[in-house]
């Protein structure tokens, strides 16, 4: 199998999954919807996963780990309050991640099952 990890291509999806992780956790720190924060993060992993179907979960722990980091970070710049449900919650936003970077690598597959060239007779 080949190891996508190694390609210079690969580089650009991890900066992207981190940006679009700390989006996640801009939105989850300022607007405080959890609901927001899961679907952006489905979301976000999903199209990653889609884009690179090869071990879908890193795409889910790469957008969904800095959600807590930005409940920690914001709470030590701007003083905003810190309580265990937010960072369990935080926490908790692997599972959507999960299903959706599972979700859009199970679409890509499909996708290519479906459209792959005929035989030739």
């Amino acid at each position: 199998m080949k190891d996508s990890i190694s390609t210079p291509s690969s580089t650009l999806y991890y900066v992207l999954a981190i940006l679009l992780g700390a989006a996640s956790g801009y939105v989850n720190v300022r607007v405080e919807d959890l609901m927001l924060t899961a679907v952006m993060v489905t979301t976000f992993a999903m199209f990653l996963a889609f884009m690179r179907p090869e071990r879908p979960w890193r795409w889910a722990v790469l957008v969904s780990a800095i959600i807590p980091l930005g409940e920690v970070v914001a709470f030590k710049l701007t003083g905003q309050k810190l309580n265990r449900a937010g960072i369990s919650e935080a926490i908790l936003a692997v599972l959507p991640a999960n299903a959706g970077a599972y979700g859009g690598a199970a679409l890509r597959m499909v996708i290519r099952e479906l459209w792959q060239p005929k035989p030739s007779k």
